[in-house]
């Protein structure tokens, strides 16, 4: 069972790969519709609890002007996610600590390749949007993905610590 556990762990990166790649391979037109649909229906969503009932051209303009929050929150949803997700077969596959200092261990050995692994899909993934005909790959976005990878290496930071400090008071007793 240990062994079908190690190897379903790659499984979430995986999807979330295919996910990541899968939208960048939408033409500019489908990718564009795509955002502009999530942001109606989030304006949907806020005028069903507030009840602004706006026109039809300030509600279009609304859910225009906010595709490019909507799609570079996507882009940090995303490798949050993909961080996340790379960390996972990182830690069963990689044994952690093996100085006596966790703290370096997890930065180290899981940490710094988790984040490098994700940089280095986020550089490809603009490399791929590219080619991809109305879409264009930028640097700036791979530093809106590393906000995303950012975050998620601070949860992950943050669980690495607070384990590590409740096994320290378990131990003490």
């Amino acid at each position: 069972m240990k062994k079908s556990v190690r190897y379903l762990s790659v499984l979430p990166a995986l999807f979330m790969l295919f996910l990541i790649f899968g939208f960048s391979a939408q033409n500019g037109e489908t990718s564009g519709s795509l955002s502009y649909r999530v942001c109606v229906f989030l304006l949907s969503f806020l005028d069903r609890i507030f009840s602004w009932n706006p026109d039809s051209a300030t509600f279009a303009s609304h859910a225009a002007s906010m595709q490019f929050f909507v799609r570079k929150a996507a882009h940090i949803t995303e490798y949050f996610l993909l961080t996340l997700s790379i960390f996972l077969p990182l830690r069963v596959w990689i044994p952690g600590d093996i100085t006596g200092k966790p703290h370096l261990s997890f930065l180290f050995r899981h940490l710094l390749p988790t984040f490098l692994l994700a940089v280095l899909c986020a550089a490809a993934d603009e490399f791929h949007q590219s080619f991809v005909p109305g879409r264009c790959g930028t640097p700036i976005d791979v530093m809106i993905d590393s906000i995303g990878m950012g975050i998620g290496c601070l949860v992950l930071t943050f669980f690495h610590f607070r384990t590590h400090s409740k096994q320290k008071q378990n131990t003490s007793f």
